[in-house]
């Protein structure tokens, strides 16, 4: 059983050192259940890490590297973009959550692959999203959204034939710190008005997106 000491010499130092190749850590179990490590990964280039279960390298959330820069692979973090043209999804008032069809990347898996991001934990979230339209012709009304459970953020309200560049084509984006419970969602939506449905959500391809939905745990 492991017993419970005090050090009152406070310039006393502790040093974990293995002495030759290999991890230097410190292991944290429950009932002999490994439940995370920390230490320094000889097999990473000496990066610092704070990793889940009893293992340096495995499920790690926190890595320093020996450079000093600081990564969190477990944290939420997503893009999506849209690849492929969303047709007559719009102009007669309909309200249309934006479908992405490709996910650049969605770190922990929090994104559903069509339109929504589920909240993981309770947080503050950074979202951000772009939205490019084609067919514009006589709508006279625009409105974006960056839409969750706690509340919907207005964050474009237009009148979109004044506005379109000319060609038909309007764009937008916009950010948000939003607060999130866990289980909350989030998805983007547009609704265009006062005519007829021919309005589409346009795209150039996956590499250079005119229209995306990102986002990540900030705190």
């Amino acid at each position: 059983m492991a017993t419970k000491n005090s050090i009152n010499n406070k310039t006393q130092d502790l040093t974990i050192d293995p002495g030759a190749s290999g991890d230097s850590y410190t292991q944290f179990s429950i009932n002999g259940t490994g439940e995370f490590r920390i230490g320094v990964d000889d097999d990473a280039g000496d990066s610092f890490k704070i990793s889940q279960g009893s293992a340096l390298g495995s499920n790690d959330c926190l890595v320093i590297t020996a450079a000093g820069e600081v990564t969190k692979p477990l944290t939420s973090a997503f893009l999506a973009v849209v690849t492929s043209q969303k047709s007559n999804v719009t102009g007669d008032n309909t309200s249309y959550t934006i479908v992405y069809d490709s996910e650049i990347f969605d770190q922990n898996s929090d994104f559903d692959g069509t339109s929504t991001f589920t909240a993981p934990v309770d947080g503050k979230y950074h979202l951000q999203t772009g939205i490019t339209l084609g067919g514009i012709a006589s709508q006279t009304v625009g409105l974006f959204y960056i839409r969750t459970s706690n509340r919907d953020y207005l964050f474009v309200q237009n009148n979109p034939e004044a506005v379109d560049d000319g060609s038909s084509q309007f764009g937008c984006s916009t950010s948000i710190l939003c607060d999130m419970d866990a289980a909350d969602t989030a998805t983007t939506t547009v609704t265009i008005g006062n005519a007829s449905k021919v309005v589409d959500v346009i795209t150039n391809g996956a590499t250079d997106p005119y229209t995306w939905f990102s986002g990540f745990l900030a705190v």
